[in-house]
């Protein structure tokens, strides 16, 4: 049957409201809806990020099983520098890596990071990245350039976990020159875990932090963000390191020369201010940036997890820590044997 062009003209099309009414509809579900897609995403990467930390504690444990109860530490002494190759490289048979460490030869004196380029045999080993030393949510994770003494120029690979040197409460901020540390690791160290005196659920082991940007920033405001960058420091007079303790930037601001993007760089060195070793002096995420002068660090965890940062405890457990936390629970927790009555494991 022919329409009429009368029933014809009877249908009726959207208008221009109505269509603007549906794309408005449909652009706050979207509005809704990503940033629930975002949180699951974060989720997901937050519990790959425990997971990879969880590993990290079984080959701590199974290394400690094989080496007659000890942990692996930063090194030993060398003939220029420290042969500081991090707790990280001594680690990786127990993380499926045997593969990797044969290419390490620890008998090779790695240098001077500032007089000495990295030995040809080693920069295999330096260039690769270990998903598991990897947090899913650091921006950083990715391989970065290195230029050595020598004008050359390497990739190497960084880690977003780091073992505890110390709580830095006892001055101690270079993990290269063997002095001993209330902490986990350092230099020359042999500690086992009988030396572990406050105990191994209340100890911290390693803690979570951020891989660099790599771009170096010579001017000091504004102040980046803290995620990607350290503060390269003229001192850490006793001055600078209590305004730093109570997050008072001014003092430290002062004597900030530039930002050094390398942060973390390195997972097979510990010693070096790139390395995979790290004190607990600033507070999880703290506004106060890391500080690097010379070989010395003043560090603190930082995460892109919001609100908070993992840790490692000796026990293998892994507990997220707030960065609202007790500054004095905090010190607490990243002593081995300071036999104070409340950690971060109160909380649990």
């Amino acid at each position: 049957m022919v329409q009429s062009p009368k029933s014809s003209a009877s249908k009726r099309a959207f208008t221009l409201v109505e269509l603007l009414v549906v794309i408005a509809i449909i652009g706050v579900l979207v509005g809704l809806l990503l940033p629930a897609v975002q949180a699951a995403r974060e989720a997901a990467r937050s519990m790959q990020c425990s997971n990879n930390m969880k590993q990290i504690g079984l080959a701590v444990h199974n290394y400690a099983s094989t080496y007659a109860e000890a942990f692996p530490n930063n090194g030993f002494s060398g003939p220029n520098y420290p042969n500081d190759f991090s707790p990280q490289a001594k680690i990786l048979p127990f993380l499926e890596q045997a593969q990797l460490q044969d290419l390490i030869d620890f008998s090779i004196p790695m240098g001077h990071p500032a007089r000495h380029d990295l030995p040809v045999e080693l920069r295999e080993a330096a260039a690769t990245r270990v998903p598991t030393y990897e947090c899913p949510s650091d921006v950083g994770a990715e391989l970065h350039s290195l230029t050595m003494p020598s004008g050359d120029s390497i990739q190497i690979a960084g880690t977003s976990y780091s073992m505890n040197q110390g709580s830095g409460q006892d001055g101690v901020f270079h993990p290269g020159n063997g002095t001993p540390s209330d902490g986990m690791c350092w230099v020359n160290a042999k500690l086992k875990f009988r030396d572990i005196l406050d105990g191994t659920s209340n100890t911290i082991l390693f803690a979570e932090t951020t891989i660099g940007s790599g771009i170096d920033i010579a001017t000091v405001d504004p102040k980046p963000d803290l995620r990607g960058y350290r503060a390269s420091v003229s001192s850490i007079a006793t001055t600078v390191l209590e305004a730093a303790q109570r997050s008072e930037y001014p003092p430290v601001e002062a004597v900030t020369n530039s930002w050094d993007g390398s942060r973390n760089h390195y997972w097979l060195r510990g010693s070096v201010p790139d390395g995979a070793v790290m004190n607990g002096y600033l507070t999880p995420n703290s506004q106060i940036p890391d500080l690097s002068f010379r070989s010395a660090k003043i560090t603190g965890p930082r995460s892109y997890h919001t609100g908070l940062v993992k840790v490692l405890l000796a026990d293998g457990s892994v507990q997220n820590v707030t960065d609202s936390v007790n500054q004095e629970i905090w010190y607490a927790s990243w002593t081995r044997m300071g036999r104070e009555v409340e950690t971060i494991a109160s909380d649990r």
